[in-house]
C-alpha cells in the first residue's frame, strides 16, 4: 500500500510470503573441501520447506530545491521463518569424511531492522547515494557452538556513492563499502579440535574505490577511456588458512584485494 500525504512525502506498508524448498545449493557444494576433509552435504529425511512471512513500513521524502533533488528513505522491516534451515556439522570418520545435515531449526528464526538512505542530486554535476542498514538475524533457539546468531551475516552494512562532472567530458567516480563483524564457523588446524571447530568474529571492513572517466565522442561512436583502484587500502582478509588441513571455507570479507585496473568502451552510447 502506498499512501501519499503530499507531493514530496511517501508512506508504504507492505506484506509478503515467500519459501525455499528443501534441496542443497551450488555454494554448498564448491568451497569446502581440502585434502584432510572431504565434506558431504546432505539434507534431513524430513527436511521441510522453509517459509518467511515479511513486513515493511517505509517513510521517504522527497522534495526538489531549484537545481537540487533530495531523497531520504527509512524502513523498518521484519521476517519470520518458519522450520528455518540450519546445518548440524557431523564428526570426521577414519577418512576425513564429514557429513553437513541440512535440518529444520526448532522454533523459528526472524531478521529485523532499519534500512536508511540519503541520496542528493545536484543538476548534472554531482550525484550521491547513500545507505545503511542496522539490523539482527537470529533463530529463537540455540544452534551449532551455542549461538542463536546467523552465521556470515554481518548486523551492520552500508555504502556511499558519488559521481562526479568535473568537466564536460570527465566523470569522477568515488565508493565506499562498510561491511559489519560476522561469526564465521572455523575448523582450520589452529583450533584445539578442528573437528568440533570454534567460531569466530570477523574485524569490519571499509573498502574505497575511485575511477576516472574520459568521454570522447567521435562521428557515431563514444568512446570512454577509463582507470580506476578498487579497494584502494586493501581492507581484505588477512587470516587465511593454509596447508594441507587448512578450512578452505574459512574466507570472509572483500573479495577483493586493492585492485588496479585501467580500460576502453565504445560503440554506439552516450
Amino acid at each position: 500500500m502506498l499512501y501519499s500525504l503530499t507531493e514530496f512525502i511517501e508512506l508504504r506498508l507492505s506484506y509478503s510470503e515467500g519459501y525455499r524448498t528443501p534441496q542443497i545449493y551450488d555454494e554448498d557444494l564448491h568451497i569446502e573441501t581440502s585434502g584432510a576433509r572431504q565434506i558431504f552435504h546432505r539434507n534431513d529425511e524430513n527436511l521441510k520447506q522453509e517459509d518467511s512471512h515479511s513486513s515493511m513500513a517505509s517513510f521517504a521524502w522527497h522534495p526538489k530545491f531549484g537545481k537540487q533533488y533530495l531523497e531520504f528513505l527509512s524502513e523498518a522491516f521484519y521476517t519470520r521463518l518458519n522450520d528455518p534451515f540450519t546445518n548440524k556439522y557431523g564428526e570426521p570418520d577414519e577418512n576425513g569424511e564429514v557429513i553437513y545435515t541440512r535440518t529444520n531449526a526448532d522454533g523459528f528464526a526472524h531478521v529485523y531492522g532499519v534500512n536508511l538512505e540519503l541520496n542528493w542530486h545536484y543538476d548534472d554535476m554531482v550525484n550521491l547515494s547513500s545507505g545503511f542498514t542496522f539490523q539482527r538475524s537470529e533463530y529463537s533457539t540455540v544452534q551449532e557452538f551455542g549461538e542463536n546468531r546467523f552465521f556470515r551475516t554481518p548486523d551492520n552494512y552500508g555504502y556511499v556513492t558519488a559521481q562526479i562532472h568535473a568537466l564536460d567530458n570527465i566523470k569522477i567516480s568515488l565508493t565506499e563499502n562498510y561491511t559489519g563483524k560476522m561469526l564465521i564457523p572455523y575448523f582450520g588446524p589452529e583450533t584445539a579440535d578442528p573437528a568440533s571447530g570454534e567460531l569466530r568474529n570477523t574485524p569490519d571492513f571499509w573498502d574505497t574505490g575511485i575511477k576516472i572517466c574520459y568521454h570522447m565522442p567521435f562521428e557515431q561512436l563514444n568512446f570512454h577511456v577509463f582507470a580506476g583502484v578498487k579497494n584502494m587500502f586493501n581492507a581484505y582478509q588477512d587470516d587465511f588458512d593454509t596447508g594441507i588441513n587448512r578450512d578452505p571455507a574459512y574466507i570472509y570479507g572483500p573479495m577483493q584485494p586493492r585492485t588496479i585496473y585501467v580500460g576502453l568502451k565504445f560503440g554506439n552510447f552516450k
